[in-house]
């Protein structure tokens, strides 16, 4: 393999570069001063696919080709280009060399290169192919740190046998191809529409990551901050005491304080480029009157021609090398890694970018911009970059509302380390490790210092809390300690574990008894009395979460272990949105074993609307417990339990006969005379099912006594033209006793739901029996009472389960 120039340099030669990163090409069908016309053309289909900003401020799709106002706004994004411009330039110098820091202080000019050509061809790229309308990508912190480990791990264990000295075109070949592979992934999440799936990495994770790349940026600018040379040495020996240089101490540490001096009182300009200033100026005072030797190195001679992908021809060699598949190996992870966390941070810039503009940002092909962006970068040797949130705002802010603004950022940036190179290379290095502890503080996860309080001061969820902490913790040690890829593979596998223990917790969300609460079905004083005495037959089990091969076992064998006396056993799916087929085979094994004991099994809210209703069917789940079993609702269910416990435990309620009126429980301090009196003044009226007895807002106010059939009690909701059902009523049951005492209209709907027969006593009959009979009158009102009070005490069993969970 040749030796490659120590720094990359690039040349822009779009006819060779953009088949060979994206498999398709762009054809600029017209570039006129208001407008450009972009058609992209996939070789695979042939078909006119509209890329690029929209005419319209949501972007929308006209036709094939998809208009930009592209100089409509020319001022205004000149000024947030020259705004971002100035925020990611010092940021990119610092992240190159943080990036390649392994390879020694002689390689810093190079270094701080790769972090600039990041800022300008995968922000140039980006914005022009991106989903996006003012994103500014750059260099970020986690990536970068990724790929620092890359190199160091390379400079641990050379590629070739040999010194590290002769081999570090070799490492440099192997450092961009891990980012040409990142871009490669972050473009295939692109076009096969994983916009959303990349952002479900578990966010303790994430926290976890971010707090040791916190600590991470931090230790790595200890040696430039004391004006040292070498690795950081800060925790394995104290010699390094000797050759502290104060003095780059105070630059840096002078650059760090202005930058937030300048982050509260100097609003119009970037806070970091104030920091810089201060630390620059600072530095050459200090020059000036101790000399060069009392402080430490600056980024040294930034020599910057036409750039060139020089890099190609690394790429060949290393492809073309028998260790290929051996290289493969090693940078295959961290290249995905890159290209996860690449597209994570440009997707939540994006949302930020959203904020801003009111606008929708169109994940899938932001993610191709970006991952043509980085491939395009690291054939020019640039590192990794993604989309940035604080360098976006400040754009925004400045007046950029178009990609114009974003491409011409990076072109600035290129335009000024071209003509101002050398006085780019005299900033020190103090300075810049200023301004990235101070980017290093700020990513320290809040979210995480507040799980430590809460596990302090949180009984409630502690559990859940602590096991969060515990992933987060483990993922920050293992970053600073271990390795950035192992970390965040380790902690994705520990997280999922504690995903997998969680679900396969207990899915029964609370437990209650046919006693505690009962169906809206009405009924007479002694089936009511008696449903409450053998109530805890009946008990439901509220349901909450997946019923999957984690939790469904577990269920069965709660269910089970609580059966006690209980002879029908409700299962609530209202809050279960999917249950595999391991859940469903142990739902019929339930079944079996409760069929087996005399016991019934009934489910309710699972109907053919339900998600998992077809997989039952396939299951054979329904066919084994009976279509009969499922009830549109928990309440259904309940009376279905009930109906067929009262068989059970009484006699058989026949629907069909008469109910007389001294079966009524409401009469039982009745005489005969006094109910042949009460007869002389009710009237009978016949309902077939479906009959309307009542509406809501009649003037009618009679007092009913239903001795046939069944009727129910329901309200109109206003979303739709149908009836809620409150109550159905059966024989023996007597209702509308509110309107009777209150003297209002009646406050529901109420219809037959069979054949009925039904008592009416009138308000007029009323005041004639307690004009006439003033006892039996006072006696009809003391059973209405004890009605009211039964259906009262009940309501308030069923309020204070509620409350209580």
């Amino acid at each position: 393999m040749r030796n490659l120039p120590p720094v990359p340099s690039i040349e822009v030669i779009a006819r060779g570069i953009i088949p060979l990163t994206s498999h398709a090409f762009f054809h600029i069908l017209k570039f006129t001063k208001r407008e450009v016309l972009i058609r992209f053309y996939s070789p695979c289909t042939h078909k006119k696919v509209p890329i690029g900003s929209g005419s319209d401020k949501r972007g929308q799709i006209i036709g094939v080709e998809k208009k930009a106002g592209f100089f409509q706004n020319i001022r205004g994004d000149l000024s947030g280009a020259v705004s971002a411009a100035i925020i990611t330039l010092p940021m990119s110098i610092g992240y190159g060399i943080v990036a390649f820091a392994a390879l020694g202080p002689a390689y810093a000019p190079a270094a701080a290169l790769t972090g600039i050509y990041c800022a300008v061809f995968t922000g140039f790229f980006a914005s022009l192919l991106g989903g996006t309308s003012v994103l500014i990508t750059g260099p970020k912190a986690p990536l970068t740190l990724v790929l620092a480990s890359v190199v160091a791990s390379l400079v641990s264990n050379p590629p070739l046998p040999g010194p590290v000295a002769g081999q570090i075109s070799w490492i440099v070949s192997l450092a961009f191809l891990c980012v040409f592979m990142g871009g490669l992934f972050q473009m295939l999440f692109g076009m096969l529409r994983l916009g959303n799936i990349v952002k479900y990495i578990p966010y303790p994770v994430i926290a976890g990551f971010m707090n040791g790349i916190a600590l991470l940026l931090i230790y790595k600018q200890m040696n430039p901050l004391l004006g040292l040379e070498g690795a950081p040495a800060l925790f394995t020996d104290l010699s390094f005491l000797a050759g502290v240089k104060p003095l780059s101490m105070a630059v840096g540490l002078s650059t760090l304080a202005m930058v937030y001096v300048g982050r509260r009182l100097i609003k119009r300009v970037p806070a970091s480029l104030v920091g810089l200033v201060a630390g620059t100026a600072l530095y050459y005072l200090f020059w000036y009157l101790q000399g060069p030797a009392a402080l430490g190195p600056v980024i040294g001679n930034i020599d910057v021609t036409i750039p060139r992908p020089v890099m190609m021809q690394g790429f060949i060699d290393v492809i073309s090398s028998e260790r290929f598949l051996y290289y493969l190996r090693i940078l295959l992870l961290p290249a995905v890694i890159l290209g996860v966390f690449g597209s994570i941070d440009s997707l939540l810039a994006a949302v930020v970018e959203d904020d801003l503009t009111a606008g929708n940002h169109r994940s899938n092909k932001e993610l191709v911009g970006q991952g043509v962006g980085n491939m395009i970068s690291s054939l020019f040797g640039g590192i990794t970059g993604a989309g940035s949130a604080p360098r976006t705002v400040s754009n925004y802010q400045a007046g950029g509302r178009t990609i114009l603004a974003g491409m011409a950022s990076s072109v600035m940036i290129l335009l000024i380390v071209m003509l101002f190179g050398r006085f780019v290379g005299m900033i020190p290095l103090a300075s810049i490790a200023g301004i990235i502890i101070y980017v290093g503080i700020g990513l320290f996860d809040q979210w995480s210092l507040n799980l430590i309080k809460k596990v302090i001061k949180t009984a409630e969820y502690r559990s859940e809390v602590a096991g969060n902490l515990l992933v987060t913790l483990l993922v920050t040690v293992l970053t600073v300690v271990v390795n950035l890829v192992i970390a965040i593979v380790l902690g994705f596998g520990v997280a999922v574990a504690f995903f997998l223990s969680k679900m396969g917790r207990s899915v029964i969300h609370r437990t209650y008894s046919g006693r505690q609460v009962t169906s809206k079905k009405i009924r007479s004083v002694e089936l009511s009395r008696l449903l409450h005495d053998h109530g805890r037959s009946i008990t439901v089990f509220e349901l909450y979460g997946p019923i999957f091969f984690g939790s469904a076992e577990r269920l069965a064998r709660e269910i089970e272990e609580s059966s006690g006396e209980a002879q029908y056993f409700i299962l609530d799916m209202k809050r279960v949105k999917e249950i595999d087929s391991t859940g469903a085979r142990i739902i019929n094994r339930m079944h079996r074993n409760l069929k087996d004991q005399g016991k019934h099994l009934l489910v309710s809210y699972l109907t053919e609307r339900h998600a998992s209703w077809a997989s039952l069917v396939d299951m054979e789940v329904v066919a084994t417990l009976g279509r009969e079993h499922f009830f549109d609702d928990t309440d259904m269910a309940l009376e279905w339990a009930e109906e067929h416990l009262l068989e059970r435990t009484c006699c058989r309620m026949d629907g069909d006969r008469e109910l007389r009126l001294e079966e009524f429980g409401l009469f039982k301090d009745f005489n005969e005379e006094e109910l042949g009196i009460l007869k002389g003044r009710l009237t009978k009226r016949s309902h077939r099912k479906g009959d309307i007895v009542s509406r809501e807002g009649d003037p009618e106010r009679d007092l009913l006594f239903l001795t046939r059939g069944a009727v129910s009690i329901g309200i109109g909701l206003t979303e739709g033209d149908r009836l809620k059902r409150l109550v159905t009523y059966s024989p023996g049951a007597v209702f509308g006793e509110v309107e009777l005492l209150d003297g209002n209209s009646r406050s529901a709907n109420a219809w037959a739901a069979t054949d009925s027969e039904i008592l009416h006593l009138t308000p007029d009959g009323l005041e004639s029996l307690r004009m006439e009979h003033p006892g039996i009158a006072h006696k009809l009102i003391m059973g209405l009472a004890r009605e009211l009070s039964l259906r009262l005490r009940m309501a308030n069993e069923e309020l204070r389960l509620l409350e209580d969970f």
